[in-house]
């Protein structure tokens, strides 16, 4: 009977017309490699992925990073977001300096199967590479219990404290209670009393030095780090008393840098025998502790003791002294021997780094020709080149050596990158301001348009960027009202809003409302900057209150505004009609 039915079945196949037996066959294949082709092809991938994973984790502990992110890059690629992976690219690309770790690290901070432990770390991770603004978006975005942990807090404490922000990192690590604080938290809190620069700040860092001073070795060197914050003249002996004998251990780990520590209460607490202690410190540790010594003599300020004490050739067998003899030989104008430390050993910094101290010296030589060449390697190098965050420590450099046109330049390059610990919206008063004086408004609203993202509830930046969108007619006039209506109610007394408000007012052909807006400030168009005195003037221009022809008007300094200020202003005045 089966026989039977597979002939009958047989013969039916063989009577179809050839285009409905391969319909058939096709479907059948299709319909085999769902049943089986495609659960084998995932048991595939997912055993691929397994081992991907596996090589990854080899390659962080034999520290081949570079294999590692590419490994783990290619499993989340696929399509597979699990927290090991970001665990490891997180660690990679941290170890690479890689320009993607600062987005690793938010992606680890909130991956939905992250541990409290990935979220600390991807925090810690953001806090060396992102703009402030961004992370002071994560900060915000932390439950309650993580902003009162120590190690968040610290964390976002000491980025706060870098760009000098002291009252906001205070209040970070107030709002940890007192017996939950850690270690790096307490010495968080001394530096903001450092970083204050003033005498009572200096002597109340002191008195928690001493309160704090561990009772054993460890962690004696990350309260070094802060003692050492302190200048040298502002040291009190008489409240460190439980440092000094601490440092007096014989049995020190680091004799050098302890023995230099308590030369630096001695030397505050010894007037006439300052000499004396300097001598006794350069004897003993100039062979045995070069690199402490040289920090201990530059913050004392003995550039020229530095400078004899430490021939250039020494540089080659301790590179730990570069910064510091560098330093020394820029800060006493010695610039022949500059260009011989910088040639000989330049290996010791990095290209960009060395690119922009051979131009410093060609600013304070007089060299134009190697300023300008040498700068441009360096900007050069900075774009294209590995080292991270190249453009903030150009702008560092350049601002320290008082090279304000390249300074800015650089500032405004890294802004451009959109990468890096890039500061506060309000702290690019500087760049802002160099480029309003060149009249450089694209690049004005580039600044602003990159930084919305950072900080979208700034009023300032809103106020600012609304004001060049409205004015070079980036944007409909309601569409700003919208935006700015808002917060020229929530600060009816803030000038630049209000003239903001106005001016959109102008452009949307409002001219009582602007000078409404106007009107209730009471201002003295004397006393007004040039932008805000050109709006008000051209308000009462438009509600005919006073002539085109006006003295104030003819005598304005117009060339002190930005050009789309100029243009847009003088358009309104000339339209009005005698």
């Amino acid at each position: 009977m089966i026989r039977n039915l597979l002939n009958t079945a047989w013969d039916r196949w063989a009577n179809l017309h050839p285009f409905i037996r391969s319909i058939v066959l096709a479907s059948i294949v299709a319909l085999g490699g769902f049943v089986f082709v495609k659960p084998t092809y995932r048991v595939f991938k997912k055993w691929r992925l397994e081992k991907n994973l596996i090589s990854a984790e080899k390659a962080v502990k034999e520290v081949r990073m570079d294999d590692a992110r590419d490994l783990s890059l290619t499993v989340l690629r696929s399509g597979d977001p699990r927290i090991e992976a970001f665990r490891i690219l997180e660690k990679s690309t941290a170890s690479l300096r890689d320009p993607m770790h600062g987005d690793i690290a938010r992606a680890l901070m909130t991956h939905p199967e992250g541990s409290d432990a990935d979220r600390l770390n991807g925090f810690r991770g953001m806090a060396s590479d992102v703009p402030l603004g961004l992370l002071g978006q994560a900060w915000a975005s932390l439950p309650e219990k993580f902003r009162r942990d120590p190690g968040f807090a610290t964390v976002f404490a000491n980025r706060l404290i870098a760009g000098k922000r002291l009252s906001e990192a205070a209040s970070v690590l107030l709002a940890v209670p007192e017996s939950a604080r850690s270690e790096g938290a307490n010495q968080s809190l001394v530096r903001v009393l450092i970083g204050s620069g003033k005498k009572e700040g200096y002597d109340e860092a002191q008195r928690w030095i001493a309160a704090k001073w561990p009772s054993s070795s460890s962690g004696v060197a990350e309260w070094l780090d802060v003692f050492e914050q302190i200048p040298v003249p502002s040291l009190r002996p008489d409240l460190l008393g439980i440092l000094r004998r601490a440092l007096e251990d014989p049995g020190a780990a680091d004799p050098a840098r302890y023995a230099l520590a308590i030369a630096r209460l001695d030397y505050v607490a010894n007037l006439s025998g300052r000499a004396g202690v300097i001598e006794n410190a350069v004897s003993r540790w100039k062979d045995d502790g070069p690199v402490e010594l040289a920090k201990f003599l530059r913050d004392l300020g003995t550039y020229r003791l530095l400078i004899e004490t430490f021939p250039i050739k020494r540089v080659s067998d301790h590179p730990g002294l570069m910064p510091y003899l560098l330093e020394a030989l820029e800060n006493s104008g010695r610039w022949d021997q500059v260009k011989i430390l910088l040639d000989e050993n330049g290996q010791a910094l990095t290209k960009t780094e060395l690119l922009a101290h051979r131009a410093l010296r060609g600013a304070k030589t007089g060299d134009s020709a190697e300023r300008v060449q040498q700068w441009g390697a360096a900007m050069g190098e900075a774009k294209s080149g590995t080292t991270p965050n190249a453009y903030l420590i150009l702008h560092q450099i350049a601002e320290t050596a008082g090279m304000e046109v390249e300074a800015q330049e650089a500032m405004l390059e890294a802004i451009r990158s959109g990468r890096g610990p890039l500061p506060l919206y309000t702290d690019l008063k500087p760049v802002l301001n160099f480029l309003a004086n060149q009249g450089r408004e694209n690049e004005l609203m580039q600044v602003c348009a990159i930084y919305l993202p950072f900080e979208p509830g700034n009023p300032v930046l809103l106020t600012q960027y609304a004001h060049l969108a409205c004015l070079n007619g980036l944007a409909d006039p309601k569409v700003i009202l919208k935006a700015i209506k808002p917060m020229a109610d929530a600060f009816p007394d803030a000038l630049p809003i209000q003239c903001v408000l106005a001016t959109t007012y102008l452009s949307d052909g409002q001219f009582s409302a602007a000078a409404a807006t106007l009107d209730r400030l009471k201002l003295d168009p004397n006393k007004l900057s040039p932008g805000y005195r050109a709006a008000f003037l051209t308000t009462q221009v438009l509600n005919k209150r006073m002539a085109k022809d006006d003295p104030q008007i003819v005598n304005f300094p117009w060339r002190s505004l930005l050009p789309s200020e100029r243009r847009k202003f003088g358009e309104w005045i000339k339209s009005v009609k005698p």
